[in-house]
């Protein structure tokens, strides 16, 4: 049984959220609903702070809470059906995956569809990470995102590794879309249990994203990436979204090539159900899970947890 808390949390997205996120086709309608959602449900961090900084073409935000900042950067890449999304809406999960695991935590702005299609978000992102990887003062790097986001990051390492760019220490991706085809049996198996995903909201975004560029290639859908060589990935999921495929499937291909991937699933709780940190223990909890896998990468002498 979930916390009450999050039993709001979850009544809050089926009977809202996702029915909005259903009828409304508007981008621009989209996004100022975010951010009311951000303003009326998102617990801003006592002590939060953000400072903007520019990583090659983009403007980004360290996003702090209070974290030492001395056990290197976080790159985090924002979810919203690749056309939503902001600092506004992340900055308090930002902040809580960075003080978790000790780290600098940095936001990526990146460009978003339908304004800016596929694939001018993954070229944001790689050339924020070069803009890291370029600085000395980084130390170790590790990269996050969730849904939409968390496609981006996952194609931006299969595209780290194929040029042979400095390799993040660790990965963690929450309730990621991985296969852009949108064939997996999930899709229409989950329809009703999810609680916050409409497949006609994420049918649009992933429209608008691609363009009319074929889904069938690894910047697109890093199911079908190379990832031999990659570092140890998370992966968090729930069984009744209709993205769990998405994950499930993208774990086997990462252990199939050799990476060292887990798998953590839960029940019942709403697409990155991570938003709610601050507000619920199962949000906490995940969050503080999260960080702990990065920092467990990344600090000299720290005892692995995963394996």
């Amino acid at each position: 049984m979930h916390s009450l808390p999050q039993r709001l949390a979850t009544l809050n997205a089926r009977f809202v959220q996702k029915p909005l996120l259903a009828v409304v086709r508007s981008p621009a309608i989209l996004r100022r609903l975010f951010t009311l959602n951000a303003i009326i449900h998102m617990r801003t961090p006592a002590g939060l702070t953000t400072a903007p900084i520019q990583l090659g073409t983009r403007n980004c935000t360290l996003c702090d809470a209070g974290q030492a900042q001395n056990h290197g950067t976080l790159l985090y890449i924002h979810g919203g059906a690749f056309v939503m999304g902001n600092l506004r809406g992340y900055r308090h999960l930002v902040a809580a995956i960075g003080k978790s695991a000790g780290m600098r935590a940095v936001f990526l702005n990146y460009r978003m569809a339908p304004e800016h299609p596929f694939p001018a978000a993954l070229d944001d992102a790689e050339a924020a990470w070069r803009a890291l990887s370029d600085d000395p003062d980084c130390g170790p790097l590790t990269l996050a995102g969730d849904s939409a986001g968390g496609n981006i990051a996952l194609a931006l390492l299969q595209r780290i590794i194929a040029k042979g760019l400095t390799l993040p220490a660790a990965v963690a991706v929450m309730s990621p879309i991985t296969d852009l085809r949108m064939n997996n049996p999930s899709l229409t198996a989950n329809r009703r249990s999810d609680p916050l995903v409409s497949t006609r909201w994420g049918a649009r975004g992933v429209a608008a994203y691609l363009a009319g560029a074929d889904p069938a290639q690894p910047d697109a859908s890093p199911i079908l990436g190379n990832f031999t060589g990659a570092p140890p990935v998370l992966i968090h999921a729930d069984t009744t979204e209709v993205l769990f495929d998405d994950a499930r499937l993208m774990a086997d291909h990462l252990r199939a090539q050799g990476v060292d991937v887990t798998l953590h699933t839960q029940t019942g709780l709403p697409h990155v159900w991570h938003m709610g940190v601050g507000r619920t223990p199962e949000a906490d909890a995940s969050v503080a899970e999260i960080g702990q896998f990065l920092a467990s990468h990344t600090l000299p002498g720290t005892k692995r947890q995963y394996t």
